[in-house]
């Protein structure tokens, strides 16, 4: 089977060396300014497509390359921001969601930025709920400095559901930590950890290698048959939520 082909991310290319694919595949990192154009060239190849988080500069350029794929029949699949396809994989849709993150000051999650965080809490939200759109959402964070050191959201979806998320940088706090609730009539959920399937136990706070584990789930999707984790154009809703958020941050 032919190997992984990674262009923009020559530290995922080296861990990624010894994957396979049955299809040919390319995984987009580096600037993401260049995303959508090399993207675009692999997808006019033939190539089912991989992209890093965020997955374009703009929904404009993000949604172009949703309907390039569908002309060119590949699949253009996005990695979630904190790594969770496994854990969120095959859940039904929830009425009430709530989601904690908290990071040390000086953890790989704070030095990725903020943005990274706010997508992956929403991405959560939206993924639980499976809500595309919020007729309602409200974000307020606070600073230390230029720094953001906390924030929280609410939103309610398309769908009628309802989620809160909450972020926090600590000085105290000793290892990245995530808490999911997710709850809809005579079901619920609720969760420590992304590392594992949600309900199940798991061994690590946040996936140590969260790149390597979207990737994977990726080729395996492929291998199988099946859509992506997390297509484009779900990745395209998620993102014009971020960006809306941002805006009432900035």
């Amino acid at each position: 089977m032919p190997l992984v082909d990674v262009a923009g991310a020559p530290d995922l290319a080296a861990q990624l060396a010894s994957l396979s694919c049955r299809l040919p595949v390319l995984v987009v990192g580096g600037p993401v300014a260049d995303r959508v154009d090399r993207a675009t060239a692999a997808v006019r190849d033939g190539a089912h497509v991989l992209l890093a988080w965020p997955p374009a500069p703009s929904a404009d350029e993000a949604d172009r390359l949703v309907r390039q794929a569908e002309e060119a029949g590949v699949e253009v699949g996005v990695m979630r921001p904190l790594g969770a396809s496994g854990a969120l994989a095959g859940l039904p849709d929830f009425r009430l969601v709530t989601v904690s993150l908290v990071a040390p000051v000086n953890s790989r999650l704070a030095a990725a930025g903020w943005q990274l965080a706010l997508a992956g809490v929403i991405d959560v939200c939206m993924s639980l709920t499976g809500g595309r759109s919020a007729s309602r959402l409200d974000v307020v964070g606070t600073r230390d400095g230029d720094a953001l050191r906390a924030a929280a959201l609410a939103a309610r979806f398309d769908t009628g559901a309802y989620a809160q998320a909450t972020i926090r940088y600590s000085e105290r706090a000793e290892a990245e930590s995530v808490a999911v609730y997710a709850a809809r009539p005579g079901d619920e959920v609720e969760a420590a950890s992304l590392a594992a399937p949600l309900g199940e136990a798991a061994d690590a706070a946040l996936l140590a290698d969260p790149d390597i584990a979207e990737t994977a789930a990726f080729v395996a999707a492929l291998d199988d048959g099946h859509r992506a984790p997390l297509p484009l154009h779900q990745a395209l809703a998620t993102l014009r939520l971020v960006q809306r958020a941002e805006r009432q941050l900035a």
